[in-house]
């Protein structure tokens, strides 16, 4: 096959599609924009010929709703369908759009939806790599059911051929390595500095060298030091500027800060228009069309006033604390080349294909649980990749702002260089994986599981002691069995329990869910206190948030109590955030839509609607978990208390 879809095929999509025809799994290490996705397409076209099923898997949602709308576009609503955990919509379509959270809690739970699944193709392999959630690709791979061929993209995949080497060797069939290198568009790497403009790290290096100055102790002493002088940390402004008069917009400046998205933005837009006469009308046109679709009480938000007025400028904001219909205006005229200076976070790097001429960072470190840190090599050019439109640009530009007084420039330089950052397991045993494992298979079968993951592969390479890296393994596994032993979730004979049971179905929080829901405690719940309870496990605690109107019963004074004697649960931090989370779920409870529940917190709209879909996703395991007919039954009311506030909202 030397063309599909109109495309003239390159030679790694044709050795690609190759061995998809050959029934391997593919393993496709290609740089953004070079056609990845139209191996994808095949595999979706050849399989919509026949009975199988797809499965494409996304490791964010917005990219997972993304992918739905442009498969319904392109195949038909009939034929696609989309899982996220809160959201089901056709689950019974050829191609399954998910999250893949859900297809490993599908994979290890043996949902016979798998059973008729011919390739799961996995989007940004190199999340298997992620400290926090890399261990959920490990799992789904692990606890895929043999018959499933994978499909596996990423932009870059440093040890590709260790990783193809570990899935078939677990999975037992072939595994091809494809790899590309070439960039459709060059990618050209600089740095911002006040006084040298675009430049390199060399010259700004130098610069720095030359800030030094000499000081001496006293006036009579001759012994002397050098003080640096301190610089400015470059202005958006001044970079834009540059850039503009350099004709290297549109341009995405991308932003660790929300706030300081929307801040840059407005900042920006007040003091420069970057719409001709033309566009500007376009812009007016296109803007009062989709602003004229939303309701009054959207429309006064501050967000969307203040994007209003950026647009008339030709610049916008966009992170994920925007509603969803916010953010797809702005990707709507960003994709018709309106927008000239996107403020935006990381999130829209992940999946959102939307390059622009220049890439712009508005600094090298981000905040994280640990602190701040600076990217890896991984995170920088998954941005960057975002440089360069092709059959438009002859080079794509990556601008990153430098502060030379404070930055390590040669830590900038290691990362910057190239991507050589190899995807490392972070393979973890959770208590819903071991109850899984002990409730669908033997112990025979489990002893090979545990021998399967990836750390395991990476460790034992080239190593004599295999012996005392699979018995670390085995006392992990051992340790955590004899927990939940000691708490009940498996008998002395090594069956699951009534607890135990519960827990298979409960994939976080699965120790305080089941303890709260299937223990020996009868907490009392009614609707009020489930739903303050999930939302105090849900909720992820930030400094700058506030809440407002909140309350304390009686009832939940008395769940408080109840919690802080109970053996398993007294110690958790998620507790505190009960009286606070009154705030949130007052509204919800005495049926007040989204809007006012705004009023009684200054979190931004999309952290709420998120945190407010993970309630339901958790309401829904809870209920797929119980047996018991009136939790059930509260669980349903939770659910539509939820649905009803977040009428009129459109959720992707």
């Amino acid at each position: 096959m030397t063309d599909f879809h109109g495309f003239q095929l390159d030679k790694f999509q044709e050795d690609a599609i190759s061995a998809v025809d050959g029934e391997h799994s593919v393993v496709v290490s290609a740089p953004t924009g070079s056609g990845k996705t139209l191996i994808a397409d095949y595999i979706i076209d050849k399989e919509l010929q026949g009975e199988k099923r797809v499965v494409y898997t996304a490791p964010i949602k917005a990219l997972s709703n993304q992918k739905y709308k442009d498969f319904t576009e392109q195949y038909g609503e009939d034929k696609i369908g989309l899982i996220t955990g809160d959201l089901v919509i056709n689950p019974r379509a050829q191609v399954l759009i998910m999250t893949t959270e859900v297809y490993r809690n599908m994979a290890i739970t043996k949902d016979s939806v798998l059973d008729s699944v011919s390739y799961c193709i996995m989007d940004e392999i190199h999340y298997l790599g992620d400290y926090e959630r890399g261990y959920v690709w490990e799992e789904s791979i692990i606890f895929s059911p043999d018959h499933v061929r994978f499909l596996f993209l990423s932009a870059t995949i440093p040890n590709s051929d260790e990783f193809a080497d570990w899935v078939k060797s677990i999975k037992h069939h072939d595994v091809s390595v494809i790899k590309y290198d070439v960039r459709p568009v060059p990618l050209r790497i600089a740095f911002f500095d006040p006084d040298l403009g675009i430049t390199d790290l060399k010259a700004i290096g130098k610069q720095k060298e030359l800030d030094k100055y000499p000081k001496y102790e006293n006036a009579h002493s001759r012994k002397r030091f050098f003080k640096q002088t301190r610089v400015q940390k470059p202005k958006p402004s001044q970079l834009v500027k540059v850039l503009t008069n350099q004709g290297r917009l549109p341009c995405i400046y991308f932003v660790f800060s929300r706030a300081k998205t929307q801040e840059y933005a407005t900042n920006l837009a007040k003091s420069r228009n970057f719409l001709n006469s033309e566009e500007t009308r376009e812009m007016a046109s296109l803007a009062s069309e989709d602003y004229s679709k939303m309701s009054k009480e959207v429309k006064s938000l501050n967000s969307t006033k203040y994007l209003r007025e950026c647009l008339s400028k030709g610049v916008a904001f966009h992170h994920a604390g925007l509603l969803p219909d916010t953010k797809a205006i702005v990707e709507k005229l960003f994709g018709k080349g309106l927008i000239k200076v996107l403020f935006a976070t990381e999130t829209f790097a992940v999946g959102i294909n939307m390059p622009a001429k220049t890439v712009c960072f508005d600094g090298l470190r981000k905040y994280t649980e640990t602190g701040f840190r600076y990217l890896n090599s991984k995170e920088f050019f998954q941005i960057s990749g975002r440089a360069g439109r092709r059959g438009i640009d002859k080079e794509g530009l990556s601008v990153s702002m430098v502060n030379r007084t404070y930055d390590e420039l040669k830590k900038i330089e290691q990362f910057t260089k190239k991507d050589d950052l190899a995807i490392l397991s972070q393979f973890r045993l959770s208590p819903n994986t071991v109850l899984n494992m002990i409730n669908m298979h033997t112990p025979e079968q489990i002893n090979i599981i545990l021998q399967m993951n990836f750390f395991t592969f990476q460790q034992l390479e080239g190593k004599t002691d295999q012996k005392r890296v699979l018995d670390s393994i085995r006392r992990r596994y051992d340790n955590l069995v004899k927990d939940l032993t000691r708490m009940e979730y498996i008998d002395p004979e090594g069956h699951l329990t009534h607890i135990g049971m519960f827990t298979t179905q409960i994939f976080s929080e699965e120790i305080e869910i089941s303890q709260l829901f299937a223990g020996k405690v009868d907490f009392g719940f009614d609707e009020y206190l489930i739903l303050v309870t999930m939302a105090a496990l849900t909720y992820e605690e930030r400094r700058e948030a506030e809440f407002y109107n909140t309350t304390a019963t009686k009832q939940m004074r008395y769940l408080e109590k109840m919690i802080r004697n109970h053996p398993y649960l007294k110690h958790g931090k998620w507790m505190r955030n009960m009286a606070k989370m009154t705030a949130i779920v007052n509204p919800i409870y005495h049926d007040k839509g989204f809007i006012e529940l705004l009023k009684n917190t200054n979190l931004l709209e999309g952290d709420i609607i998120r945190l407010l879909m993970r309630m339901i996703d958790k309401l829904e395991q809870i209920d797929r978990a119980t047996d018991d007919r009136d939790l059930r039954h509260k669980m349903k009311n939770c659910k539509d208390l939820i649905r009803n506030c977040l009428k009129g909202i459109h959720l992707f």
